[in-house]
C-alpha cells in the first residue's frame, strides 16, 4: 500500500506493481488537464469545435485507465492526433461556408456588393425614357387604338364622361364646356349619307334631344376604339381629326324620314364627305356602323385657351 505525502516520490522509479499502477494514473490526470486545458484555448480562439475536442479528450482518459502506460501513451497520441485533424477539416469548411454564403446583413458578399451599382445603372438611366413612352404615347394616323391617344385626348375625355350618358342636359353641359363655335347656327353635324347632314345647333343641343330621344327616332353609342384621321399641321391650322367607332339606330319610317330629309337635310360643300363613308342612301337601320368625328384645334378658335385642346367641330355619321 502507498500513503502520505512521500507516497509519488517513493513510487518515482520504483518497479512494483502498484507503482507501477499510481504513475499511469497520475499520466493519465495530467494528460487530461493538458487535452482539457487545450480544448479551451481552442474554443476561445474560435478554431474548432469544443464539444469535439473535449469528447475525444475524455474517450483517451478512459483508456489510460483501463490500460497501462504502454497504452495510455498510445492512445493519448492517437486522440490527439485525430483531434488536431477534426479541428484542421472544421476550419476548412468553415472557410469555404464563409466564403458561400452571403452576408447575414447585407444579403449579398462584399464582392458582390460592390459589382450592384454598376448593374443597375443601365435600369435606372432607362427608367425616365420608359415613363415618358408611357405618359406621351404616339398617335397614328388611320390606326385603329384602344382608347384615345395623345395631347388632346384630356379634353375628349371629359367630353364623353357628360355625353356618352345620353342625358340631354348633360350632353348639353358637355358641348358648352369643351367646344367652341363660330356661329350659333352651327352644331352637331348628324351625317345621314356620306354627303349629307342634319345639323343640331350647339346651343339647342338639350331641348332637341330631349324631344328626339324620348320618340326613339334616334340613339347611338360609342366604344374605346378611335383613329387619327388628320394630325395637327400648319396647312390644316393645327387641327387635329379624330375618329371613335359606334353604332347608331335610326327608326323614322317611310314618311317621317321624307319629312326629315326634305327639312332640314342639308348638303356638304361641293366635293367634301364624311370620313371613311361611302353611303349613298338614308334609309333606317337598327344599330348600324357610325363614326363620331371629332375636330379639335390647341388654344380654340382664337388660340385663347393656351395649350388646352378645344373641340371646334363634332359630327354623327350613320356609316351603313
Amino acid at each position: 500500500a502507498i500513503h502520505g505525502r512521500g507516497a509519488p516520490t517513493a513510487c518515482a522509479h520504483s518497479p512494483t506493481p502498484a507503482c507501477l499502477r499510481f504513475r499511469a494514473m497520475a499520466r493519465s490526470s495530467t494528460l487530461r488537464r493538458a487535452l482539457l486545458a487545450a480544448a479551451l484555448v481552442a474554443c476561445a480562439a474560435g478554431e474548432a469545435d469544443t464539444s469535439r475536442a473535449v469528447d475525444l479528450s475524455m474517450a483517451s482518459d478512459d483508456e489510460c485507465t483501463a490500460g497501462g502506460e504502454r497504452d495510455c501513451s498510445l492512445s493519448a497520441l492517437q486522440r490527439r492526433a485525430k483531434v488536431q485533424a477534426e479541428e484542421g477539416r472544421f476550419a476548412q469548411e468553415g472557410d469555404e461556408d464563409v466564403a458561400a454564403e452571403p452576408d447575414a446583413v447585407g444579403g449579398e458578399a462584399p464582392a458582390r456588393e460592390a459589382a450592384a451599382p454598376a448593374a443597375e445603372a443601365p435600369a435606372e438611366a432607362a427608367a425616365p425614357a420608359a415613363a415618358e413612352a408611357t405618359t406621351t404615347p404616339v398617335a397614328s394616323r388611320d390606326v385603329t387604338m384602344l382608347g384615345c391617344q395623345g395631347p388632346w385626348c384630356t379634353t375628349i375625355n371629359e367630353f364623353n364622361a357628360l355625353f356618352d350618358t345620353n342625358d340631354p342636359p348633360k350632353m348639353q353641359q358637355a358641348i358648352d364646356k369643351y367646344s367652341e363655335w363660330p356661329s350659333d347656327k352651327m352644331g352637331i353635324k348628324v351625317g345621314v349619307t356620306k354627303d349629307h347632314f342634319y345639323e343640331m345647333y350647339h346651343g339647342n343641343v338639350k331641348n332637341k334631344l330631349q324631344e328626339y330621344l324620348p320618340q326613339g327616332m334616334f340613339a347611338w353609342t360609342f366604344g374605346d376604339h378611335y383613329q387619327v384621321f388628320q394630325e395637327p399641321s400648319a396647312a390644316n391650322g393645327q387641327e387635329v381629326v379624330v375618329v371613335r367607332d359606334g353604332t347608331i339606330t335610326f327608326a323614322l319610317g317611310w314618311v317621317r324620314r321624307g319629312m326629315f330629309w326634305n327639312a332640314v337635310v342639308q348638303p356638304l360643300g361641293a366635293g367634301m364627305t364624311f370620313p371613311h363613308s361611302k353611303l349613298e342612301n338614308f334609309d333606317d337601320c337598327d344599330n348600324c356602323s357610325a363614326e363620331m368625328i371629332y375636330t379639335l384645334k390647341k388654344g380654340g378658335l382664337d388660340g385663347s385657351e393656351g395649350e388646352r385642346w378645344v373641340i371646334v367641330g363634332l359630327a354623327v355619321v350613320k356609316m351603313a
